[in-house]
């Protein structure tokens, strides 16, 4: 009975993951066609959607859509205008940052590189996280293991669901690079490393703040 309230709760969280990224994903491009003309004196900054290597699909959809939400919110400020750019292909990013007038355009991925202690993959890690997940243990009926879904997907919202499929004494990268807009030869490219202490750790929002902080001087001394 427990196994099959845990899986329930876990196919929960994956659907919730999903229907939340594709919804944001038909906010953000209508918000990008009806981005308009620049504000003047305004910095227009493309954001394309960063790439995961450390998960199973669809929590690395989910997730990466958060880590894009992440530097977004880093680079917001009054100088700045921030738009979030839909395509996959660099051929199409490139042309889609162009019809949007981003000045500037920024790529980035993330990995996490297993280097020894616990094991434990994506699933595995929702099911202890059920655990503290009120009523989980006794949950009854379909109700109740709605209510414990939506819970644990509230929990794995924006970073924090990057972070959960982050291990101990994993190595994490943030490899960026940001381009003027309509070139192909990066104004900056770094790769900024740390490694996790334990399951679940964030640690990305500090390599994200430290790449926002690089860009927005790096963008600030080409003005």
């Amino acid at each position: 009975m427990k196994r099959s309230i845990v899986r329930y709760v876990v196919s929960m969280i994956c659907a919730v993951v999903l229907v939340s990224y594709v919804c944001c994903a038909v906010a953000q491009t209508a918000a990008g066609q009806n981005a308009g003309v620049k504000t003047p004196g305004v910095i227009r900054v493309g954001v394309a959607m960063p790439s995961l290597q450390m998960g199973p699909a669809p929590a690395v959809v989910g997730a990466s859509e958060g880590v894009r939400e992440a530097v977004m919110k880093y680079l917001a400020g009054p100088s700045f205008e921030i738009v979030p750019l839909t395509a996959q292909l660099p051929v199409l990013l490139e042309a889609e940052g162009r019809q949007k007038e981003c000045d500037f355009v920024i790529y980035s991925a993330l990995s996490a590189t297993q280097t020894g202690g616990s094991k434990l993959g994506f699933l595995k890690s929702a099911s202890r996280m059920s655990s503290v997940i009120p009523m989980v243990g006794a949950v009854h009926g379909v109700a109740g293991a709605i209510a414990a879904g939506t819970a644990a997907a509230n929990m794995l919202t924006g970073v924090a669901a990057a972070a959960s499929m982050i291990k101990a004494k994993s190595d994490v990268s943030f490899e960026y690079r940001l381009l003027a807009g309509g070139s192909s030869v990066p104004l900056l490219s770094d790769i900024v490393k740390t490694r996790a202490t334990r399951d679940g750790e964030d640690v990305i929002s500090a390599l994200v703040e430290k790449t926002a902080g690089a860009v927005v001087n790096t963008i600030l001394s080409k003005k």
